[in-house]
């Protein structure tokens, strides 16, 4: 009985002694799970603030790491912990309860703790509740606590870029750059340089970031952001292009950089594999880029049906009305596009397309000082190397000149040109600026030039005529108004180029009919009037060739009254005095004649004076006059006409050979056929430039969107701390006993109780 009593003893020490050291053993190894689920779980935790995603952390993967993680850790803490373990127990539930979402909660109990200062790591912690909670003030007192940590300085960094301490974040950041974090030191402080406007600064720092770890999608689309706002386009291609396969957010960026490079068709192809894709996130940029892109490809049905499917998923923002503002341009419904641009500043005052946008939607509307007031504004984005601009420099190139500021339209004209040689527009407009300047040569030919690229404009075609008339091109001319007459017959300019150039290939009648018809129609215009009389004066010389006096001293006195009413609508027409000086020399009032002439002292004048001499048998005075004529301008052909007539004396002589010569002879020039007296008496016709004025092709660079996803990014690697390890429990003291032993008498002293046999 002694013995089994003994034996029951001995196997509850033993019991007691492996019960002890196996919960020694199951209590370290369940931390060490507990540390390293905690680890796995911070990736997720830090990516969601890398990824700029609170999305990440209502994961269901997430979720279930964070169960596994609870249940670890309180099965750890119902075997080892003990009521002197209090500020262990509280920093570690924190922990859980921030892992869960439930910041100011996990922030509530660290702050009831008091903490020694052998309390570092605790101190560490609080300070990263303190940056979820944005008390960050109190986050850098804790984070001063450990200074040796690692990512102290970066999350000290953090705060003062969250506080937008910028200055004082740059101070902080001299003297405190860690040796390995990631490269996240580099990119906040990438991002603060950023913030003061110093661009250069701040893509070194995220170079940096990006060599340290190129794993953290947020550095290269930062820098690609970056390069993107500097116009560094192709770069920021790149950026974007290498985290485009790993991240929904970076493929649609790429995709709007490839629009900034006009690169449509491999824009729209990017946009198209994100729709097809399962990610929802960003499926109303992707319609509003796929609208950008069909707008590219001037598309504009298609644009307009993915702006609108855009406007049924997401809010308005300024590119999306820009885009929409566009269309209403390229239909020219200026009121339209107007009122979307205007919504897109009202959304953002800064948004520099929209006020392109609104200033091209003024000039349709003709406010040329408001167009020109919002181009000012837009004024850094005028590319003048980008050819997509080129319109936009046509028009405010016309609205500078319709408020009469040349010089800018010259300068417009001129860029727009040199973005596209075949801009009609800008051709066109350079030259009115010729023809304003007198410089018609050259208006002529820059209006050639822009005829070969648009032949259906009424009005450059009634221009164009009426800089040939200037050089006395009159063959050319009747083609040119006849094109200008069969596009538009409402074209008053032109109808009066096409009865000066009848009257030039001797359809005087017809002249006369269409002249008849255009004074009796707009009686306010002097040109009309002038040109009528000069026709009816060669109708005069004409009846005066067939000895019809009568009805020439009619079309005479119908020819003065003509520019009597020319000079009574526009006195300032001082050449319509020449004209007139002609009518008197016929009538042989030759006092009236030379004051007529002299009101007008140009070198046509000065012919007509020498003429005047001439039939008055005065040669001495009438070679005067014709040399000065020939002095100012040695080339004209009528001068020298009439000087050769002059020096041989064979003015009689002509006017019979004239007057005899058929239609197609060799003196078939009208002023040389209907001279009176051998002599080319010279008309001065009247006639003025249409004002030019586009439809517009308004193809307008496009609103690419920006991205201003600016955040800083800390390091929460939060640690739990474990409970102290408990001293062994007091070993148990066996008790001695003395030897019950019984000796038996015998030979070999044989001890213990000897049974009885049983018989």
């Amino acid at each position: 009985m002694v013995q089994e009593v003994v034996r029951w003893r001995l196997m509850v020490v033993l019991t007691m002694m492996f019960l002890t050291g196996f919960h020694l053993q199951t209590s370290a190894q369940d931390f060490s799970v507990c540390q390293k689920n905690l680890k796995d779980l911070l990736i997720t935790f830090n990516q969601s603030f890398e990824e700029n995603d609170p999305a990440l952390l209502k994961n269901p993967d997430y979720q279930r790491q964070l169960r596994e993680l609870q249940a670890e850790y309180f099965k750890y803490h119902k075997l080892s912990y003990m009521s002197s373990d209090s500020v262990q127990r509280l920093n570690n539930e924190a922990i859980l309860l921030a892992l869960s979402g439930s910041y100011h909660k996990a922030l509530h109990i660290m702050e009831s703790l008091e903490l020694s200062e052998d309390d570092a790591q605790v101190r560490y912690n609080r300070g990263l509740f303190n940056l979820l909670n944005k008390k960050y003030d109190s986050a850098r007192n804790d984070f001063s606590s450990a200074p040796s940590h690692s990512y102290s300085a970066v999350n000290s960094l953090v705060s003062f870029g969250k506080q937008k301490k910028f200055a004082e974040g740059l101070s902080f950041a001299q003297g405190n750059e860690p040796k390995n974090s990631a490269g996240k030191f580099s990119y906040n402080l990438g991002l603060i340089h950023k913030f003061n406007g110093l661009f250069p600064e701040a893509i070194d720092e995220l170079s940096s970031a990006i060599k340290q770890k190129d794993d953290i999608m947020a550095y290269r689309l930062q820098r690609g952001d970056l390069y993107m706002r500097t116009g560094n386009q192709k770069k920021a291609v790149k950026d974007f292009e290498k985290v485009a396969r790993r991240h929904a957010k970076a493929q649609i960026r790429y995709a709007n950089a490839l629009l900034s490079l006009n690169q449509f068709a491999n824009a729209l192809s990017v946009f198209q594999k994100y729709l097809e894709s399962e990610d929802k996130t960003f499926r109303g940029d992707a319609y509003v880029g796929m609208g950008h892109s069909y707008y590219g490809l001037n598309q504009i049905a298609e644009a307009q049906r993915y702006y609108r499917l855009a406007s049924t998923m997401k809010r308005e923002t300024p590119s999306l009305l820009s885009g929409i503002g566009n269309i209403h341009l390229s239909n020219h419904e200026y009121q339209f596009a107007y009122n979307s641009f205007d919504r897109a500043l009202k959304k953002d005052t800064s948004y520099l397309p929209a006020y392109l946008g609104r200033a091209v939607a003024q000039y349709g509307l003709k406010k040329f000082e408001l167009s020109l007031q919002d181009f000012k504004k837009a004024e850094s984005i005028m590319d003048p190397d980008n050819k997509f601009f080129a319109d936009l420099f046509v028009t405010r190139g016309f609205a500078r000149y319709y408020l009469k500021n040349s010089k800018g339209a010259q300068d417009d004209f001129t860029t727009a040109i040199r973005l596209d040689g075949t801009r009609y527009e800008a051709l066109a407009g350079m030259s009115s600026i010729m023809i304003d300047q007198k410089r018609y040569s050259e208006a002529g030919q820059f209006l050639s030039k822009a005829l070969n690229y648009e032949q259906n404009y009424d009005r450059m075609w009634s221009n164009y005529g009426n800089l040939l008339l200037h050089f006395d091109m009159f063959k050319k001319a009747y083609n040119v108004f006849k094109k200008a007459i069969a596009l538009n017959k409402q074209n008053i300019k032109a109808q009066n180029g096409w009865g000066v150039v009848l009257l030039e290939n001797d359809q005087l009648d017809k002249s006369m009919v269409l002249f008849d018809s255009l004074v009796k129609e707009n009686p306010q215009l002097p040109y009309l009037h002038n040109n009528h009389g000069i026709v009816q004066a060669y109708l005069g010389n004409r009846h005066e060739q067939r000895r019809q006096i009568d009805d020439a001293n009619v079309r005479y006195e119908g020819s003065f009254s003509d520019f009597k009413k020319a000079m009574e609508v526009a006195p300032t027409r001082k050449f319509y005095n020449v004209n007139q000086g002609n009518v008197y020399r016929y009538w042989q009032q030759y006092d009236q004649a030379s004051l007529s002439y002299q009101s007008y002292q140009d070198k046509s004048a000065l012919n007509n004076t020498a003429v005047m001499y001439a039939g008055q048998e005065k040669m001495k005075d009438a070679k005067y006059y014709l040399g000065v004529a020939i002095q100012i301008d040695s080339l004209h052909r009528v001068f020298q006409y009439n000087m050769n007539i002059l020096v041989k004396g064979k003015q009689q002589e002509m006017m019979k050979l004239v007057a005899s010569a058929g239609d197609d002879g060799p003196y078939s020039d009208i002023g040389i056929k209907y001279s009176r007296d051998g002599f080319v008496t010279i008309y001065l016709y009247d006639y003025e430039y249409d004002t030019l004025a586009f439809k517009g092709r308004h193809y307008m660079p496009l609103p690419v969107a920006e991205y201003r996803e600016d955040y800083f990014i800390p390091e929460y690697d939060f640690k739990f701390i474990a409970y102290p390890k408990k001293k062994d429990p007091p070993k148990v003291k066996t008790p001695s006993y003395k030897s019950q032993k019984v000796r038996m008498p015998g030979k070999k002293g044989r001890s213990g109780t000897r049974c009885p046999v049983f018989t």
